[in-house]
């Protein structure tokens, strides 16, 4: 199963409940033709080209070796995939394993087996070989408007973590064990217009620095600059 809905049960029972796969459609990598951008293309500034200065510490050894090995790689961004529905209490409360998420009456919320594990978030690197991510949800018969992208600034989440991170080599995720503030969050990519405009609104009321992007069959747009056109 792709995703699971985390109803308002205690974080014992939702694990024996879910035993969330390690396989699911979202792994599955699709080739692209070459002229084909790379969606950070889309995203890039100046300071996205620097490397990411963690200073010498004996603390978080491991973090500061994956940190390297990230700017070795030009990735300046980590990819986490969610449910739309998911996005304003993300926005809220951080992104969250799900052993930490405290759900009020009457709510859920929807978990993928992708990339949330109950102690812990993984998130894919910014390289990733799918290029045209909405074309290719397409071709797996998922459907675009329940899915949003969320990038994470990767010196924003090493400033506001404690923990030590953990990199898989098989998978080539980075493995969180704590919840992430929204602070950290950098871009936010979906296609649902009914979430989009809640979610940008958020976003101008709260005054975080996150910038909000509609994503159509390849073509991506900042909200913010749409809406000054009209």
């Amino acid at each position: 199963m792709l995703f699971n809905k985390l109803k308002n049960k205690t974080p014992t029972e939702e694990d024996k409940k879910q035993k969330l796969g390690k396989h699911n459609l979202l792994q599955d990598e699709k080739k692209t033709t070459p002229q084909e951008p790379e969606p950070r293309n889309f995203f890039d500034d100046e300071e996205d080209s620097k490397d990411i200065k963690t200073g010498f510490s004996f603390k978080r050894r491991k973090t500061h070796k994956i940190i390297k090995n990230l700017n070795a790689q030009k990735i300046r961004t980590l990819l986490f995939y969610t449910d739309v529905s998911n996005v304003l209490r993300q926005l809220e409360f951080g992104i969250q394993p799900i052993k930490n998420i405290h759900l009020a009456k009457d709510s859920e919320y929807i978990v993928w087996t992708y990339l949330e594990k109950p102690d812990h978030i993984e998130f894919e690197l910014d390289n990733s070989t799918r290029h045209y991510f909405w074309s290719w949800i397409a071709d797996q018969k998922v459907d675009p408007n329940q899915i949003a992208v969320i990038a994470i600034d990767i010196k924003k989440l090493f400033e506001n973590s404690k923990t030590d991170w953990y990199y898989e080599e098989t998978t080539r995720r980075v493995h969180l064990f704590e919840d992430v503030k929204p602070e950290c969050i950098k871009w936010i990519l979906m296609k649902n217009n009914e979430y989009l405009n809640r979610i940008q609104n958020y976003v101008k009321s709260t005054n975080l620095k996150i910038k909000v992007f509609q994503g159509e069959k390849g073509n991506i747009e900042e909200v913010a600059n749409k809406n000054r056109k009209k």
